[in-house]
């Protein structure tokens, strides 16, 4: 069916696809004799003006890109209350279909794809524009073999595509998406880009993605925690240098990658030439068998602190809260380094995304410093979905109000809401967060908006687990609220 937004002069030929913002069509251009692709907001996005606002700033941004690696936006606008993109038709396959096709790519080819990307990045960089979403769906070839990055920088809803991916129905995202953005960093930079394409290159040379899982949630949990597996495990045939390549662009810390995307195209110039490439570089990431692990500073000076271990647990805990199975790693890191318990809270604190997160574990911290326990909760006999679930605070403190089931009109859905106390919500992000890390916040969000009550979150939450016996645990878990 014609959209009702565009205008007459294009004719629809056929549907190309559909995503997370819209639906793209094959069109003619009758007043320039050409063919186009159509992208079309759905009337989701196109009801939200802050995001159609965004969408035609970087639509009218990335239209004043030049590159013949660059789809070309020919014209963007509106019509009878819908929002439209008219862009250059790519005529032949992306990376994902070739690979489908033909299989891996070898060393050389994967680095005659990698080169053009750069390329392509570093003028949209220029720019001031991030892709945020570089993937072998997105880099494509026309039928002449002209390399093209397409879905350049437009207005991506990162919380959308996230929530699409839980529920496995696309796995597109979750496979090359960096850790910043799925630990919803207020600003993601080009370094995001990089992190994307060495996914990519990855993906390429070896035929398999760096990280899988039985759901996004499990996959983007694997991107925050596991070290990055050694691609020459799956292709022995892939140089050294090429893996340290990939182990510095896939490292999680933005700050241990290349900063910016001339410095990888500078390395993968160098590699395609047979010219051996400088590995002095701090590196954060893991890859078996090359020097990809920073080195501890052998030169500093250990503090002289006694710690106390059943503290140090608990500061795990109350982190873990917040971040995940990471916790554990980063105390110890931290308790290395700090000189006091108040230095060791700060580093801590540092690593939380959420401002009002910080200040929450910062609370749970003094009153840790004062040897006080964490609230508790009491287990009624029975689950009863819609009742008011009690909580006791430590003596000396005062009553918590209590947690609330509450059923409320929504403000936009019609329906019911469900709500939960903060107490009973950090409970129920942590248990998720034992199997999945920090990604645990943004699935328990995404999952309440829809969830009638207890048993019905719980249903919803257990199919973000990765197998059987983490959803055991979790339900477990949740037993303990009722």
């Amino acid at each position: 069916m014609r959209p009702v937004c565009l205008p007459e002069k294009y004719e629809i030929i056929k549907t190309l696809g559909s995503g997370g913002m819209g639906h793209v069509w094959h069109a003619r251009d009758r007043i320039l004799q050409r063919d186009v692709a159509l992208k079309v907001l759905s009337e989701k996005f196109a009801a939200d003006p802050q995001f159609v606002q965004r969408f035609t700033t970087e639509a009218r941004a990335v239209a004043s890109l030049n590159h013949p690696n660059i789809v070309q936006i020919y014209e963007f606008g509106q019509t009878d209350g819908g929002h439209y993109l008219a862009m250059e038709l790519i005529d032949g396959p992306s990376l994902k279909d070739e690979l489908k096709h033909r299989g891996r790519f070898s060393e050389a080819e994967t680095l005659a794809v990698a080169r053009p990307a750069c390329a392509a990045l570093a003028v949209a960089h220029a720019a001031g524009i991030v892709h945020r979403d570089i993937k072998p769906d997105n880099i494509m070839f026309t039928r002449a073999r002209q390399f093209k990055l397409v879905d350049l920088g437009l207005a991506k809803r990162l919380d959308e595509e996230v929530s699409q991916t839980m529920t496995g129905q696309s796995l597109g995202t979750p496979h090359f998406i960096s850790p910043e953005q799925i630990l919803g960093a207020g600003v993601v930079d080009a370094r995001a880009d990089i992190y994307s394409l060495g996914a990519t290159m990855y993906y390429l040379a070896t035929g398999t993605v760096p990280f899988d899982g039985s759901s996004g949630a499990h996959i983007m949990s694997r991107h925050l925690n596991d070290p990055l597996p050694d691609p020459r495990h799956k292709a022995p045939d892939l140089t050294p240098d090429f893996c340290h390549i990939l182990g510095r662009m896939m490292a999680k810390e933005p700050r241990d990658r290349f900063q910016n995307i001339a410095e990888v195209a500078t390395d993968l110039q160098a590699l395609q030439q047979g010219e051996t490439i400088d590995r002095t570089e701090p590196v954060a990431t893991a890859v078996q068998e090359t020097i990809f692990m920073s080195s501890p500073d052998l030169t500093q000076t250990a503090p002289t602190v006694t710690w106390d271990e059943e503290d140090l647990r608990r500061l795990v805990k109350a982190l873990a809260g917040h971040i995940g199975p990471l916790a554990g790693m980063l105390v110890r890191k931290a308790q290395r380094k700090a000189h006091s318990r108040a230095q060791l809270v700060q580093e801590l604190v540092s690593h939380i995304p959420d401002n009002a997160d910080r200040e929450t574990f910062r609370a749970k911290c003094e009153r840790l410093a004062r040897g006080e326990q964490t609230t508790q909760i009491e287990m009624p006999s029975t689950l009863d979905p819609g009742a008011t679930m009690a909580m006791t605070q430590p003596l000396g403190t005062p009553p918590a109000s209590k947690a609330r089931l509450d059923s409320t009109v929504g403000q936009h859905s019609g329906g019911t809401v469900f709500v939960l106390e903060p107490e009973v919500r950090d409970h129920v992000v942590q248990a998720m967060a034992d199997h999945i890390g920090p990604v645990a916040r943004v699935v328990v969000k995404r999952e309440l908006h829809g969830a009638k009550d207890l048993v019905d979150l719980t249903n919803r939450l257990l199919t973000n687990l990765p197998d059987e016996a983490a959803r055991r645990s979790f339900k477990i878990s949740i037993e303990k609220l009722v």
